[in-house]
């Protein structure tokens, strides 16, 4: 799926950029081929998908207007 943008605010950078990078983050969700409405929070997704640099990665993210906001991510594995 496409999204116009990635939403970053100083929230959210704080805590999706614990464990990966905020370029790692953006390269998973961009090399995404698919993700995963989560279970219980309807405006939520999950992405597991790879960076660039080939780095498998989990994002959780909210849809919001236009794109994607990420909320947490980690390495996988």
């Amino acid at each position: 799926m496409i999204f116009e943008q990635i939403e970053w605010d100083e929230a959210n950078l704080d805590h999706a950029t614990v464990r990966v990078t905020a370029a790692e983050i953006e390269q998973a969700i961009w090399n995404a081929h698919r993700m995963v409405r989560h279970r219980t929070l309807h405006d939520r997704v999950m992405f597991k998908s790879v960076t660039n640099g080939g780095q498998r990665l989990v994002v959780i993210a909210q849809v919001v207007r236009d794109g994607i906001r990420p909320i947490t991510a980690w390495e996988e594995g």
